[in-house]
């Protein structure tokens, strides 16, 4: 008899409590949503109000200046969902400088945690083809003064990396006309 109680209690918890943690999931998405319109339209601003200063943060907002100077244009943006560990994965497919240059695009896919309505962790990573991380290998031989000029700490807290996107470009021209 007890553990009916109990259950009818449980139940009636979870009926009240359901509706409050699911608003709370689709207010998060809405944030990772605004977020990603804060990277994509370079509103550094904007994007700084979402996020708790942090390394993470500034890797962010490192990225969205290299975005900004390779001229990232969104080609396809999916609506952010939330994963089995329940942070949040939000997948753009761009094409930039790099990519119009060495013929392919890519995915930028973010994954966050949002915690009292900022990002409290947030990592990136992009699906770039071999082709670009040969173009690295190359610039490393090649034009050593890239990296350890405009690209020095690239995304490890550099402080150039609208330069640094600039200077890959122009090496990546170099490299194709090979």
């Amino acid at each position: 008899m007890r553990d009916t109680y109990m259950h009818r209690i449980f139940g009636f918890f979870l009926l009240f409590l359901c509706p409050v943690m699911s608003s709370a999931n689709h207010d998060n998405l809405q944030i990772a949503e605004s977020i990603l319109d804060a990277f994509y339209t370079f509103d550094q601003n904007k994007l700084t109000q979402f996020l708790v200063p942090s390394a993470d943060a500034d890797r962010v907002l490192y990225y969205q200046a290299w975005a900004q100077a390779a001229n990232y244009k969104i080609k396809n943006r999916n609506l952010c969902v939330h994963n089995a560990s329940k942070a949040i994965v939000c997948a753009v497919t761009v094409t930039d400088d790099f990519g119009q240059t060495m013929g392919y695009v890519a995915t930028d896919t973010f994954t966050m945690t949002i915690q009292e309505n900022k990002v409290s962790a947030i990592s990136f990573v992009g699906d770039d083809p071999p082709i670009f991380q040969q173009l690295f290998a190359w610039i490393a031989k090649n034009k050593p003064q890239v990296l350890s000029g405009p690209c020095k700490d690239l995304f490890n807290g550099g402080k150039t990396p609208g330069d640094c996107a600039r200077a890959v470009v122009a090496a990546a021209k170099e490299f194709m006309a090979l």
